[in-house]
């Protein structure tokens, strides 16, 4: 299901990135442009992202490529 339709990401996109290391909803819109268009994704978005059972936050031993290409997730 997608949960950002400006930035078409879907729930698996957001779980793929959890996996990888996003943790915050600020995480997700730096890796995937969540929330960056209308912003009316967020709530659903972090709903995701807490199902998903992340926790800890991101890292940072990574480049922030703002997109999808960071966690190499194919759309198809």
């Amino acid at each position: 299901m997608y949960i950002c339709i400006c930035n078409a990401v879907t729930e698996r996109d957001i779980c793929v990135a959890a996996a990888r290391g996003a943790a915050t909803i600020d995480d997700l819109t730096m890796h995937l442009g969540v929330g960056a268009g209308c912003g009316a994704c967020r709530e659903g978005a972090e709903a995701v992202l807490k199902h998903c059972g992340r926790t800890t936050p991101c890292d940072g031993k990574h480049t922030h490529a703002g997109d999808s290409t960071h966690y190499a997730i194919s759309r198809a």
